[in-house]
């Protein structure tokens, strides 16, 4: 006979009841291993379109782009976006939109961050520091696009927002798709844009033995390699 106990003292239920304590049991468990910024905001859905918002202040996005990039199923995007409009977050007005089958641009709906909300830099700065702005995160989407010989994260993931690019990445076998997905996986998870290259293990040796700009502009500034297979690490100067 099973129940449950409370000071030592054995607690007997039908089988409905221990249903419903085990869901309840059950539905605690899963809310303390959840996201605290889930539990504070509301849900994850409610974090990225923050992120994506604050992350991207000065820019005006479609509907379609929103969902899109941050990878929400539609209801879910509107439902949350409408929080945050009525909330005074976000703000909605008409911009104008080259569309692919259109000569001129048309009017359509935008939306962007609205630069006036009260508490707007605590919430930012808030939301910057809390976001999975790592290397283990990084690497969590770059498997799927095959193994990597080289990561090395620059611009925003130390907090450099002047750098050129934020990934640098090297592989023996590239998939420029998968690659492309794993980024967008990545950018929809933080709410930013990531400015990245990504080249042949051999081609990336190359480059550094000739001092190519583009490398430069990532070693020559603040910067943190967190993996070379490739010995990369050996072709730059030493400081």
């Amino acid at each position: 006979m099973s129940g449950f106990f409370v000071y030592n003292t054995p607690l007997f239920f039908c089988p409905d009841q221990r249903k419903f304590y085990y869901d309840i049991l059950s539905s605690t468990i899963e809310i303390m291993a959840s996201d605290p910024l889930e539990i504070l905001f509301g849900n994850q859905a409610r974090v990225k379109l923050l992120r994506f918002f604050l992350f991207n202040p000065s820019t005006d996005f479609t509907f379609d782009e929103i969902s899109r990039r941050a990878r929400l199923v539609r209801r879910t995007a509107r439902t949350e976006m409408n929080a945050l409009e009525r909330a005074g977050v976000i703000k909605k007005k008409q911009i104008y939109q080259q569309l692919e089958d259109k000569d001129k641009k048309v009017r359509v709906h935008g939306y962007s961050l609205n630069k006036k909300f009260p508490e707007l830099q605590a919430l930012q700065t808030f939301l910057f520091e809390t976001a999975p702005i790592n290397g283990k995160t990084v690497l969590k989407h770059l498997r799927n696009a095959g193994p990597v010989d080289f990561v090395c994260l620059s611009g925003v993931f130390v907090r450099d927002f002047e750098q050129r690019l934020d990934l640098l990445i090297a592989m023996k076998k590239m998939s420029d798709k998968k690659i492309e997905n794993a980024i967008r996986t990545l950018e929809s998870e933080l709410g930013m844009e990531i400015r990245f290259a990504a080249f042949s293990s051999e081609d990336l040796v190359y480059r550094v033995g000739m001092y190519d700009k583009l490398t430069r502009d990532v070693f020559d500034y603040p910067h943190q390699i967190i993996v070379d297979r490739i010995a990369i690490k050996d072709e730059l100067p030493r400081r």
